[in-house]
């Protein structure tokens, strides 16, 4: 009788429960991975409440929530974190550990070699870079430790799947691991089931969304520059905001808007309030599916100092909008300049306005990159991205 191959059991980590990058990629997997071959969990640190996570588990996947696990550098949480992933290999037993995020990517490595060694699994662990953190705006001595941490934990890798040949470059050339470790898989969406609002609707639910002390833009006619990004420092919002003030000081029908939530909030506030742009420019906070607001905004800008390869752009493609990117990341992989959008460097907020004015005041431009934008998209597709896991684990 021929012997039945038994599944695979593979066990996602990333660092934070909150939406983003790493927790869309890990959720598209997980729904979408073959479950003839894979049995799939998910653990998760920063404990709390997640869409995300209750989808997952309400389609009977099963999630660990890792209390211990926090991004932030903290000695004690990152001792305990240790011990809490170790317990969770006991009793997981997987046979492939895909870490997701530098924090848990490098604690997780180590721990998950060290729970291999003592119990003599034949245990692989995966490791997807969504963006260097040692590329972060962050000072001397905090980037050469993120760095140093790479490197050590990379000898504990088996593989890992970089979703730009930007950040596989970036790896390379910082000696973070072995170069047969590394392998180039761009994240990709379901086109499919991808559904916008027409602009009219998008806008006008916008406004009602609105969280910043009714300071929403009210004009439906408005020229509408807007992003969907966390409130987080790597998404350079701080630029965003000081080239709304040079653009908002030269045009009156300006609105700006923001989708995503972050611990940035006050600071960014403060900074609307002093550059005087309560009235044009908004921070709307998280919503769910926010891609399907993208129709309102004319032009889509991306203003981040760090970025591994940003499904929000792919989106934004998708949707048809013009974009105006920061060179950062994968960001060059789907950007082609004056092909499908404008780049300028980081961090250079006129450079910046004066990109979004070049937008603002060329509509067969804007309708060239928007045609543009809708075909480049399907070169991202989430088949092939599961696809091509799929040949990593099995070439493991």
């Amino acid at each position: 009788m021929a012997k039945i191959k038994s599944k695979t059991k593979i066990l996602y980590l990333v660092t934070q429960s909150q939406w983003g990058g790493a927790q869309k990629y890990i959720y598209d997997l997980v729904n979408n991975l073959d479950d003839k071959k894979y049995v799939i969990e998910v653990g998760v640190g920063k404990p709390g409440k997640a869409d995300w996570l209750e989808a997952l588990e309400g389609r009977g996947f099963k999630v660990h929530r890792l209390k211990h696990v926090v991004r932030e550098v903290n000695l004690w949480h990152d001792f305990l974190s240790g011990i809490e992933l170790y317990r969770l290999f006991l009793g997981c037993k997987p046979d492939i550990v895909h870490l997701n995020s530098s924090k848990i990517g490098s604690t997780g490595a180590v721990v998950a070699w060290i729970y291999k060694k003592l119990y003599n699994r034949r245990l692989k662990i995966v490791y997807t870079v969504h963006g260097f953190v040692f590329n972060e705006p962050l000072s001397f001595l905090m980037r050469k430790f993120y760095l140093w941490s790479e490197r050590i934990s990379g000898l504990f890798k088996d593989k890992l799947i970089c979703v730009s040949e930007h950040d596989k470059i970036i790896g390379l050339n910082f000696h973070v691991a072995d170069h047969r470790k590394f392998v180039t898989v761009h994240n990709g969406i379901d086109l499919d089931k991808l559904s916008f609002l027409d602009k009219k609707e998008a806008r006008q639910k916008l406004i009602s969304q609105c969280k910043y002390h009714g300071a929403c833009p009210n004009n439906l006619n408005n020229f509408w520059i807007g992003t969907v990004a966390n409130l987080y420092s790597t998404k350079g919002l701080e630029y965003f905001i000081r080239s709304a003030k040079i653009l908002a000081d030269k045009y009156d029908n300006l609105s700006f808007l923001v989708i995503g939530e972050g611990a940035l909030r006050k600071n960014l506030e403060e900074k609307i309030d002093k550059l005087n742009l309560k009235d044009c420019f908004c921070l709307l906070g998280s919503l769910p599916r926010a891609f399907q607001y993208l129709k309102a905004f004319d032009v889509f800008a991306l203003s981040s100092v760090k970025e591994g390869f940003p499904y929000t752009l792919i989106e934004a493609l998708a949707a048809g909008s013009p974009v105006v990117a920061t060179q950062v990341g994968g960001v060059m992989e789907i950007i082609e300049p004056e092909i499908n959008g404008l780049i300028v460097e980081p961090a250079k907020p006129a450079e910046f306005a004066k990109a979004l004015e070049k937008l603002i005041t060329n509509e067969k431009l804007r309708q060239r990159f928007a045609k543009n934008n809708i075909k480049k998209s399907e070169k991202f597709s989430l088949e092939k991205m599961v696809e091509r896991t799929e040949r990593v684990y099995e070439e493991l």
